[in-house]
């Protein structure tokens, strides 16, 4: 790739950028660019060069150039890694709050109307979802903004709603596709003898229970996990692409699941969802998407309750079927009525990374491996070579 000078004064650019120094033999403004010059008169077959200084080439402007490029490429770099940080002091509040409250279920009283009171445990579960994750990451958003990482949460209505209608059609299904491909690595597990001990199905004992369940699965956890995923933590990436963000935060999203089955259902739903509120530039989307796939659980539990087993298998195949077939016709009409969308376009402020390294610098911080382990360790201590009895 030829080398294309930068001669945009830094500090109008990129506010977060190193503003370059004076140089008596540098003058910013100066054209055309010595790499021009060079590579205008170098012999034929001789590389272009785009860092460093090419041999026999010690131009000051030149060398002044490349030397600010590089200070940018730091501090770019140094910003990915402590945003990593910050997410990673997050994520280990999250797991700290949740060991706090899972020890209360290990007191005999709590423990005994937790495990024979779907009520309680339906309260307990929204009590959780507000403490732990509502708690950790608005925590981490003070955090944040005091790192310079600030960000405005989107709660606007889309202004877009036919394109709103079709990217929840997309969600909602591409969320259902979603978790039979995690039905499938289940089954794939299982067919090799290791067994996950979590299940989303409660069985209810009464209609407070399954207003309950509604309640702790389809409202809370949707209000709260985009608020803190979508919200606070991908709003605060896409300074860095919105690409970056979707994956990143996606990834984030499956990692603080815990558990080794929700963990590839979370991240893939993430991406799906981080698009749609992207494209949408509200966070009302993703809530409703998150909401619709979680009712699909709460209504499958109810119909335990008021008719069978066999009638919520139904449902729940039935309706991922129709979830699916309508996702697909809303990509079909998206792609066409939005063809030119530029929600992926990568524009950011520190283009000269790839997407990868930009990935890999944000997950190098100690902190967010270390949490990254934790959560590992959570994830497998839940898998067991006992089959499950139902």
């Amino acid at each position: 790739m030829d080398y294309i000078p930068d001669n945009t004064p830094n500090n109008q650019s990129e506010p977060y950028g190193v503003k370059p120094q004076e140089n008596a033999n540098f003058q910013q403004n100066q054209s055309p660019s010595p790499a021009d010059i060079y590579n205008a008169t170098a012999p034929q077959g001789i590389p272009n060069y785009h860092y460093g200084a090419p041999q026999n080439f010690f131009n000051p402007q030149y060398l002044e150039e490349q030397r600010q490029k590089m200070l940018q490429r730091r501090h770019h770099e140094k910003k990915i890694k402590s945003l990593g940080t910050n997410t990673g002091i997050i994520l280990l509040i999250v797991l700290a709050f949740s060991f706090t409250l899972s020890y209360l279920l290990l007191m005999p009283a709590f423990s005994e109307l937790y495990q024979t009171n779907l009520t309680f445990a339906s309260a307990f579960g929204i009590f959780y979802s507000v403490i732990t994750v509502g708690g950790a990451f608005l925590i981490g958003s003070r955090l944040m903004k005091k790192n310079g990482f600030s960000s405005t949460v989107p709660y606007a209505v889309p202004k877009d709603k036919i394109k709103t209608l079709l990217l929840i059609l997309i969600g909602f299904g591409g969320c259902l596709l979603a978790n039979f491909i995690t039905s499938f690595l289940v089954a794939f597990a299982e067919g090799f003898g290791i067994y996950s001990t979590y299940s989303a199905l409660q069985y209810p004992s009464n209609t407070f229970d399954v207003i309950m369940i509604f309640i702790s699965s389809a409202l809370i956890p949707p209000l709260i996990e985009e608020f803190a995923l979508r919200g606070i933590l991908m709003q605060s990436m896409r300074k860095y692409g919105n690409l970056f963000a979707i994956i990143t935060s996606a990834f984030v999203f499956g990692v603080f699941h815990g558990n080794a089955v929700q963990i590839p259902f979370a991240f893939l739903c993430g991406l799906i969802i981080g698009y749609a509120v992207m494209a949408t530039e509200s966070l009302w989307t993703g809530v409703i998407i998150h909401a619709l796939m979680n009712a699909m659980s709460g209504v499958s539990s109810a119909l335990i309750y008021y008719f069978d087993e066999y009638t919520s298998n139904t449902f729940f195949y039935v309706g991922s079927a129709i979830g699916i077939a309508l996702g697909i016709v809303a990509v079909i009409i998206y792609l066409n009525r939005y063809k030119n969308d530029k929600t992926l376009k990568d524009d950011c402020c520190f283009k000269e990374a790839t997407l990868g390294e930009k990935f890999l610098k944000f997950n190098s911080s100690p902190v967010m491996i270390i949490a990254i382990i934790l959560y590992i360790i959570q994830a497998l201590s839940q898998l067991t070579t006992t089959p499950p009895t139902y």
